[in-house]
């Protein structure tokens, strides 16, 4: 059986899979992160890029002591901390991690330069203006320092948070320690309706899922105008926004209706139909992803007006599929909302 291990790992928006930029970096004018703009770990998810079956990746856990680890195996669990808001987010386990030879390194940076992976990895770090030039003298033996199977990628479907001071994890220097425990992350796995929610802002930035965006000023403030029309047509006991689904994600706005709930998804796209296409698999994932189904109804909210196409559209989604998707136009200057259609 393999030691349980864990790694704190360079803050990542695009799912490790490329870099992501400075935002959410370590801010530390010594760090490396800081210097040039990218983390060791920016490619640990890349498992496009496979060779022999296995995916190579560097981190900086293991790879700063790579004597101590060399030839080992470990089951490893990865969080990392977003530099903007000290938040931690607790990744998963990756199993049968392997500590592999500078040799074996220099054999991959070898493949990965005769594929043109290099060149396009040299790419991405220049589309979030990074050092690339730094990345380059990194030498062939240093390329890489682990490998491991993808199917044995263990991470969570969604990233959760915990905060400093859990037990689970003792420090967050980047070096490599026994893993404890995993932290508590209370409801887990459970919607619980909680009536209010957070204080609405005019402009917030939106984690994990992806990359960190800017939510727009419109999406708050059509946050803040259901809120208040919710609250007065349904009493605000039975109003939550931003209600945590239990599964890492939140719903933007949820109304009970005695024991059963309805989910609203907001959007700001030009178009109805544009606000259907992105908002129809949230809505369905919040609903359905337990193994009941949470929601009564789910609702789309946008500026947008419902055009006779965009109607026909939702009509024919609940006829063909009986999932219950209706659509409200609201206007804002008003604070109106259209009836469900």
């Amino acid at each position: 059986m393999n030691d349980k291990k864990l790694a704190r790992i360079c803050w990542n928006s695009n799912n490790w899979q490329k870099p992501s930029g400075k935002l959410g970096k370590v801010k530390n004018n010594k760090s490396y992160e800081t210097e040039t703009g990218y983390g060791h770990e920016e490619w640990l998810l890349d498992v496009g890029k496979l060779v022999d079956g296995y995916h190579y990746a560097y981190i900086q856990a293991v790879g700063q002591h790579h004597a101590k680890y060399l030839g080992c195996t470990y089951d490893i669990s990865f969080y990392t901390i977003d530099g903007v808001t000290k938040l931690r987010w607790w990744l998963g386990e990756i199993l049968n991690v392997q500590v592999i030879e500078s040799e074996e390194s220099r054999k991959v940076y070898n493949v990965y330069k005769r594929k043109g992976w290099l060149n396009e990895m040299y790419a991405q770090l220049d589309a979030v203006d990074a050092d690339t030039a730094q990345f380059k003298r990194i030498s062939a033996v240093n390329f890489c320092c682990i490998k491991f199977l993808p199917e044995d990628i263990k991470l969570l479907e969604e990233p959760l948070p915990f905060y400093s001071g859990n037990p689970a994890v003792k420090s967050d220097y980047y070096n490599l320690k026994n893993r404890i425990s995993v932290p508590e992350f209370g409801s887990f796995g459970e919607f619980i309706f909680a009536s209010g929610g957070m204080g609405v802002k005019d402009r917030t930035s939106a984690v994990y899922r992806g990359k960190i965006t800017d939510i727009d000023l419109v999406h708050n403030q059509i946050q803040k105008c259901l809120h208040e029309l919710f609250d007065e047509q349904y009493g605000s006991v039975n109003v939550s926004v931003e209600n945590l689904t239990g599964f890492g994600t939140k719903i933007d706005v949820v109304v009970r209706l005695g024991k059963s709930f309805v989910f609203y998804e907001i959007k700001t796209a030009n178009t109805a139909k544009q606000c259907i296409r992105e908002a129809l698999s949230q809505l369905l994932e919040y609903s359905c992803y337990t193994n009941r189904n949470l929601a009564k109804r789910l609702v789309v909210v946008s500026p947008a007006k419902l055009t006779d196409e965009a109607n026909a559209y939702l009509q024919n989604i609940r006829k063909l599929f009986n999932i219950p998707l209706f659509y409200q136009s609201i206007d804002l200057e008003n604070k109106t909302l259209t009836k469900e259609a």
